[in-house]
């Protein structure tokens, strides 16, 4: 990661301020997990610099555009025109990245494109951590780095993907998080209301990856682990 977010507004600039309202376009036809991490990104944009976000649905009105390739008709619209190039998306053979994303400037607009749905993710997620969001914001309580306004220069061009293909963790110690889920959620184990906070973590990290707790708890104990680890794109 790089930092990439500067707060003086320059020429073509994509910007973000508090007076302003922004407008997010993200396709229906995207994943859960797609438009679960959209919500994110309005709540952290908000904790950031005070801007309030909505989804929009007109491309002209909107600032930000996000979306997973073949599962975005703007982005893929966009791609055909050649107004979009995704070739640093593609393997030699031309097959997309595993997970791989980009960021870029076009038209003072910033586009978000994944090559699937954790690609988009994490994509969004980079931002959000540039912007000043930090992964360990639930867990460790790290404090928002709030700003005035967020800027990225025009030309701006972001290109990132993952060199190992499973990333994750192995829950140890299940006891001392059994003990935090009792106190602080209504699941009185490791359960789903727990878990939604893990996978979060994850995804932030950019990983995709976990090995569940099995000793206090099965994770296969309780179907809706195994939904939210689907929904919210964890393996």
């Amino acid at each position: 990661m790089f930092d990439y977010i500067i707060e003086n507004r320059t020429a073509g600039a994509f910007v973000i301020e508090p007076s302003k309202e922004l407008k997010i376009y993200v396709d229906v036809k995207e994943t859960p997990a797609v438009h679960r991490t959209v919500i994110d990104l309005k709540k952290d944009i908000k904790a950031v610099c005070g801007s309030e976000a909505v989804i929009c649905h007109e491309i002209s009105d909107c600032n930000i555009i996000i979306g997973t390739i073949g599962k975005s008709d703007v982005i893929d619209k966009l791609i055909e025109e050649r107004t979009l190039d995704i070739s640093h998306l593609k393997e030699k053979n031309g097959v997309l990245k595993w997970e791989g994303y980009l960021l870029t400037n076009i038209g003072g607009k910033l586009l978000i494109v994944g090559t699937d749905r954790r690609g988009t993710i994490y994509g969004i997620y980079d931002f959000c951590e540039n912007m000043g969001v930090s992964p360990w914001h639930f867990f460790a309580d790290v404090p928002v780095k709030t700003k005035k306004r967020i800027c990225i220069e025009k030309g701006f061009r972001k290109v990132d993907w993952p060199s190992v293909k499973y990333r994750g963790i192995f829950i140890n110690d299940e006891e001392e998080l059994d003990a935090w889920a009792i106190a602080h959620t209504k699941d009185n184990t490791i359960g789903p209301e727990t878990y939604k906070h893990v996978f979060e973590l994850l995804l932030r990290l950019k990983a995709n990856y976990i090995w569940p707790a099995m000793h206090v708890n099965s994770f296969n104990m309780d179907i809706e682990n195994g939904k939210l680890a689907d929904s919210m794109g964890i393996v």
